[in-house]
């Protein structure tokens, strides 16, 4: 049977309000996006209720002679595992649509230039 490394990601959304003090709200936010001119604080919450769904990233069919000991879940070491999905050579895999991340992304970022 194929046996496959599966990246997958559960993405949380995190915010904190802040107080930021700019000539504009253009420099405002480009304050607020910057974490080492307004680093987050010990009162970010985790904000699980607007999490997405489980989507998978990366996924790569390990072949049959390479690793015959990893079977199980219980073989598999996160980093022999993230070496196998970045680091091996190993051709990724396209994700299918139904389970990749389908988010709409804007191209030039933010809206800032």
């Amino acid at each position: 049977m194929p046996r496959y490394v599966i990246e997958r990601q559960f993405l949380v959304p995190m915010f904190e309000h802040i107080f930021v003090e700019a000539p504009d709200l253009e420099t405002a936010c480009r304050r607020a996006v910057d974490d080492i001119v307004e680093p987050w604080g010990d009162h970010a919450e985790l904000a699980f209720d607007d999490a997405r769904s489980t989507t998978v990233t990366e996924a790569v069919e390990i072949p049959e002679d390479m690793l015959p000991e990893l079977r199980s879940a219980e073989d598999a070491d996160r980093y022999v595992l993230s070496e196998l999905l970045y680091g091996s050579g190993l051709n990724l895999m396209p994700i299918p649509e139904d389970f990749a991340d389908v988010t709409p992304t804007e191209e030039a970022g933010i809206g800032f230039t």
